[in-house]
């Protein structure tokens, strides 16, 4: 009988299913919303962020995130031309018009000097992915960002973990989105994160989440903006305060199997996933 190695599987111990469990007991009524606020928390403090905003998913994440930064109709987002179809989606289902720049050969992400060339009177919104664990060139994408005045959305659905000068990836920009799918490094079986450092932000999102409720208007039926509801659940959010525990330890296991894979296929003439003196690839 074969054995089938799963290259992407769902690591979930006893303690995951214990808080969940603890979850399915209390998280109800007055609890509604006690574990997503704890993760919420907790996730921040790991990534050393004021705000985070826990989601039903990354593609929620994203569609929040930049309906968040109202962006003119119309107007051009920059983007990378190998990117998961999710990063793609809200830009269209928003009405904005998707810019596509190459992809750096060796790290697979948006290559800084096209970047520029791409640059309009029209652009309002770079997002950088970091695909695969890979991580963007940020000091130049941020510089290019700044000198044009356009915002940054860090896609980091695969890149939790990874690092550029000891600084998370999904924290070097205006507001950063990330992935907890069953595939993902740290998984609550679907799920998303929104994380930024600037309060505006967080409040748009978090009202957008709300239905487009604002906090005054949370117990009633009224909304001063069309939003969406993309929120996780409790049970999902206990799974995620349980995996967090245990992150360092997951993407450490990441780099010992990446390790593993570059020592075994040396004399194959293949390249590898990079990773700069000034970088640390989580190895999704």
């Amino acid at each position: 009988m074969r054995k089938i190695i799963s290259y992407s599987d769902a690591q979930i111990s006893k303690k995951d299913n214990a808080l969940v469990a603890q979850a399915m007991r209390n998280g109800w009524g007055k609890n509604n919303n006690k574990y997503v606020n704890l993760f919420e928390k907790k996730f921040a403090k790991k990534l050393n962020v004021k705000y985070a905003l826990a989601t039903s998913s990354c593609t929620g994440a994203l569609h929040i995130a930049i309906a968040a930064l109202d962006l003119p109709k119309g107007s051009e987002v920059i983007m990378a031309d190998s990117n998961w179809i999710a990063t793609l989606s809200p830009v269209i289902h928003l009405g904005l018009k998707p810019i596509f720049v190459d992809v750096k050969l060796d790290n697979w992400c948006i290559d800084p000097k096209k970047i520029e060339k791409k640059i309009s009177k029209n652009t309002s919104l770079i997002i950088a992915t970091h695909l695969y664990g890979n991580v963007c060139e940020m000091k130049i994408i941020n510089k290019i960002a700044k000198k044009n005045g356009i915002p940054i959305l860090e896609d980091s659905a695969e890149a939790l973990g990874s690092k550029i000068n000891n600084k998370l990836c999904g924290t070097l920009s205006d507001i950063g989105c990330f992935s907890f799918h069953g595939s993902k490094t740290l998984t609550t079986g679907e799920g998303g994160m929104i994380v930024t450092n600037k309060k505006n932000i967080y409040e748009k999102c978090k009202t957008l989440n709300n239905h487009g409720r604002t906090a005054k208007e949370y117990k009633f039926f009224t909304a001063s903006y069309v939003g969406f509801k993309y929120k996780m659940t409790n049970l999902q959010a206990a799974i995620g305060l349980s995996q967090l525990k245990d992150l360092n330890k997951k993407i450490s296991k990441k780099r010992e199997i990446f390790k593993n894979y570059k020592k075994n296929f040396s004399d194959i003439k293949i390249k590898m996933n990079t990773e700069k003196k000034d970088e640390f690839n989580s190895y999704w």
